[in-house]
């Protein structure tokens, strides 16, 4: 890099760096990065300054525009940074245009250091700095971002565009991809700056993609035969239409006068006028919904007299508790009831309140299949103003249809909670809803089949591998007197699927392929050490399940309570596994990643000795026994306290313990409490927390 170059940076700096040219040059030449390694600096130094010694990164990094270090690198501060970025684009963009030939070259080693999505960041701002029409550059890298996030649930990206966003220039913000981020963690409630309607030309595809992860808000509209109003939904815009609850939120309206469409924004909060006359209207909303008004004929508009009959029909249902079919959509916030949608009605979504419902009271994911079907309601309000509707459940009869203790059937499972399974066997005993109720049995932890890396006494049953949707083989155990309580236990498949030729040991490799809340999904590719010459090479296509237990021997994956998703392996990435067994039911290798070092347990229940003090987490109570995980060890002991002390105990509490006994072969350790050092708040939406 010439002279030329670093006079014309440093010729821009203000400020306290524009007293020391070389500081000042050399903390521009890492101004692009979030976090600069050591290695980024070192090569930078060398690459643009020879002559300089280590005095001038250390006098870099204790300098006051460095706001944190760490042992492998430091960052700089937002306002010194901003600054510097803003010196180099003006350099790199002046009239002079330095020749920085070889500079990126330079760099590229030192920003291996980095994470994936801190060189992506680094190459957003790089793009800044050094083109003059950068926002095309950087919405095409944004748009895989936002692709990844919407199409493989990759949520947790979010984490890192959340504070990008904070991080990067303000003119790169105004790239529609980045638009589209800050929406997707505001829909997540994460941290995202408040933008406005990107004024670019954007790819609507991306934006309707994006959209799946969106709420939906409500937005009124009303016709006076020259005019359309757009706006809040109030008296005088009585019809509701549902788009995407953006910030600002978006409509496009088309008409004769405007093949193209108009965007109006803002339309949540402020009324928005389109002259359009008496012509059809077609109002879209960035999730594609289209929303067509047909032509202005009479005094008042006909989706006006639309509305005002379908209003009289639901009062008319209503004062006559006539029963109508509905099919439940989703649950709403706060798991407090579901939305459903009138079959007789498709316009309408009404809200059944959980108490006038009368399902079993599930967890959040446990929902299953009594979101699908239908099911019989009644209309309990009908409220015009508000365009609010609210109904009940009416119970059907039950039916066991063709049932009988004893008989081997195949199910389905439509729910998976903490302690068992739901299993739909409607199909299995000719029972049709909604002129019955749902045949559902209760297959319970113990009924469930045994499988390698999954323990029913310590496991939950959300641990086991099987997912909502899968059809399995059940045998009726019993059948209560209202044939609503049916107990089931699980048997083995007829017609196992075969899983090549794997042995319990083998170890594999393999790529990640899908993310649960059970397990990690790998595609297989082949043998990881070297086979004898009768072991064949690995089909292709094979697939293997790892799951939850098995990721680690760190407690919350050992003990079944972590989510797999939040495992730090991403869809694409390889890794090395150790085969545990197959699958009861599909015959699915299953494999772990824990197993690939030994289970450290073994050697702290060795070197524990009475008079030992620990910590440790709450796992679960029966009785007056809890079970309590000792840090930092994947290791369980049984405390017993007194009533005054559990009542104040519960799930996921830290306390300090002492050790009582320890019985090595058979690793049971007893324990006393010290003192509770810290106990979490209770989760009032959940069903099944501790007492």
């Amino acid at each position: 890099m010439n002279e030329e170059f670093a006079e014309a940076i440093t010729a821009r700096i203000r400020g306290r760096l524009a007293d020391t040219p070389q500081l000042a040059h050399l903390a521009a030449l890492v101004c692009t990065t979030p976090f600069v390694p050591f290695p980024l600096l070192r090569d930078l130094r060398t690459h643009a300054m020879p002559r300089s010694t280590l005095a001038l990164e250390a006098e870099l990094c204790q300098s006051d525009v460095v706001e944190s270090m760490a042992s492998d690198g430091f960052a700089l501060l937002r306002g010194p940074r901003t600054g510097l970025r803003h010196a180099f684009r003006a350099a790199m963009l002046g009239d002079e245009r330095p020749d920085a030939t070889g500079l990126r070259e330079a760099m590229a080693p030192g920003l291996q250091f980095l994470s994936p999505l801190l060189r992506l960041e680094e190459r957003i701002v790089w793009s800044y700095v050094t083109a003059e029409d950068f926002l095309t550059a950087v919405d095409e890298e944004l748009a895989h971002v936002v692709y990844s996030v919407v199409r493989q649930r990759r949520l947790r990206i979010l984490e890192w565009a959340s504070g990008a966003m904070m991080r990067m220039p303000e003119d790169v913000l105004q790239a529609p991809s980045v638009w589209l981020l800050a929406q997707l963690c505001r829909a997540v409630g994460l941290p995202h700056p408040e933008l406005s309607w990107p004024e670019a030309d954007f790819d609507r595809s991306l934006f309707r993609e994006a959209m799946a992860l969106v709420p939906q808000t409500t937005v009124g509209i009303a016709r006076d035969g020259s005019r359309l109003f757009v706006g809040p939904v109030s008296t005088q815009r009585r019809i509701g239409i549902r788009v995407p609850a953006t910030a600002p939120v978006s409509v496009r309206v088309v008409w004769e006068g405007q093949p193209q469409g108009e965007e109006l924004t803002e339309v949540d909060r402020t009324v928005r006028t389109v002259t359009c006359g008496r012509n059809p209207v077609e109002l879209i909303g960035l999730d594609g919904r289209v929303v067509r008004l047909e032509p202005f004929h009479g005094a008042r508009p006909p989706e006006e007299w639309e509305r005002s009959n379908l209003y009289d029909r639901l009062e008319e249902a209503r004062e006559s508790q006539r029963t109508m079919r509905a099919q439940v959509l989703s649950v709403s916030r706060g798991a407090t009831g579901y939305v459903v949608r009138l079959l007789e009605e498709p316009t309408i979504h009404a809200f059944l309140p959980h108490s006038k419902a009368e399902f079993p009271h599930l967890s959040r994911e446990g929902l299953g299949a009594l979101l699908n079907g239908a099911i019989l309601v009644r209309i309990e309000v009908v409220d015009r103003s508000s365009q609010g509707v609210m109904v009940r459940r009416v119970r059907s009869l039950p039916s066991r249809g063709t049932l009988t203790v004893g008989q081997r059937c195949r199910g389905r499972v439509v729910a998976k909670d903490v302690d068992g399974m739901l299993v739909s066997l409607n199909e299995a005993a000719g029972v049709d809803q909604p002129e019955f109720e749902p045949l559902l049995g209760k297959l319970h932890t113990k009924g469930l089949l045994p499988v390698p890396g999954w323990e029913p006494k310590l496991r939950s049953t959300r641990s086991y591998p099987l997912d909502v949707d899968d059809e399995i083989d059940v045998v009726i155990v019993s059948i209560g007197s209202t044939n609503r309580q049916i107990k089931l236990r699980m048997t083995e498949s007829e017609a196992p699927v075969a899983a090549g030729e794997v042995r319990i040991g083998d170890r594999v490799l393999g790529t990640v392929r899908q993310k649960s809340y059970n397990g990690i999904r790998f595609d297989l590719q082949g043998w990881a050490t070297a086979q004898g010459p009768d072991r064949p090479p690995l089909p292709s296509g094979l697939t293997t399940l790892v799951l939850n237990t098995e990721l680690s021997w760190e407690g919350r994956w050992f003990f079944g309570g972590g989510d797999a998703r939040e495992y730090p392996l991403q869809l694409g990435d390889r890794s090395e596994l150790v085969v545990t067994g197959r699958h009861p039911v599909t015959g699915e290798v299953l494999s772990s990643l824990k197993r690939l070092i030994d289970d450290p347990g073994r050697t702290a229940v060795r070197q524990l000795r009475p008079g030992t003090e620990a910590f440790g987490v709450v796992l679960r109570r029966r009785n007056r026994v809890w079970r309590v995980r000792l840090e930092p060890w994947s290791v369980v002991a049984n405390l017993t306290v007194g009533q005054d002390v559990a009542d104040r105990l519960r799930k996921d509490a830290r306390v300090r313990l002492r050790i009582e006994r320890v019985e090595t072969l058979e690793r049971r350790i007893r324990a006393s409490l010290l003192r509770i050092v810290e106990t979490p708040a209770p989760d009032e939406d959940d069903p099944h927390r501790e007492p």
